[in-house]
């Protein structure tokens, strides 16, 4: 199996460089990239200009030897593992598919036929969709229903009571869905439409 590497980069923004335990902080910003060796940036860090990436370096936390107990790298796994701080065993997300022994069927990990996607013709097209494991879904409704506990989202929305703005963004439902958590809104790349989509979950 082709091992995949996750780069996690979280930058908190305070009114000062420093954050203290009284500060609270105007924004966090969560950037996951898949396949990306955390040691790869620092190959062209010299040649990044001054804001973008080596921003988030200079004012970010940067955790340089940091690494995932779990041995199954596939995509929903690790962004699930960073979401929660927990191990898949306890989050739920064991697998980008697995056999779910009550439906006696292969799931898709953020299906949910109870939360379709929104507009017309928003189903998944079997043609057009390049990511194999998407295959394996039976309906086109998607919600952070199978993580089980909650993320870092779920936590900051109730210490905020609700007040905070969470948002998920990725080209893949599951990068999106899993850091939104089940209290953020998710929008992810729909192949088959041809633009950014979300389901009757969040909206």
């Amino acid at each position: 199996m082709k091992q995949i590497y996750l780069l996690c980069v979280l930058l908190i923004i305070a009114h000062s460089s420093s954050l203290s335990a009284q500060q609270k902080p105007k924004l966090i910003l969560q950037i996951t990239v898949d396949q990306l060796r955390a040691d790869l940036p620092m190959k062209v860090y010299d040649r990044l200009p001054a804001g973008g990436f080596k921003y988030l370096y200079e004012q970010g936390i940067v955790y340089e030897n940091a690494y995932h107990r779990h041995a199954n790298t596939e995509t929903v796994v690790g962004h699930t593992t960073l979401a929660t701080g927990a191990d898949p065993s306890a989050h739920g997300m064991i697998g980008n598919i697995w056999f779910d022994t009550e439906s006696k069927q292969t799931v898709y990990n953020v299906q949910d036929i109870n939360h379709p996607l929104l507009g017309e013709g928003s189903g998944v097209d079997k043609k057009t969709e390049i990511d194999p494991t998407q295959a394996a879904a039976t309906t086109d409704g998607r919600s952070p229903a199978a993580i089980l506990g909650t993320t870092f989202s779920d936590e900051l929305a109730m210490f905020t009571n609700g007040k905070a703005k969470i948002f998920g963004v990725s080209i893949k439902d599951r990068g999106a869905i899993t850091l939104a958590g089940h209290a953020g809104k998710a929008f992810w790349f729909s192949k088959a439409k041809g633009e950014f989509v979300t389901s009757t979950y969040y909206y």
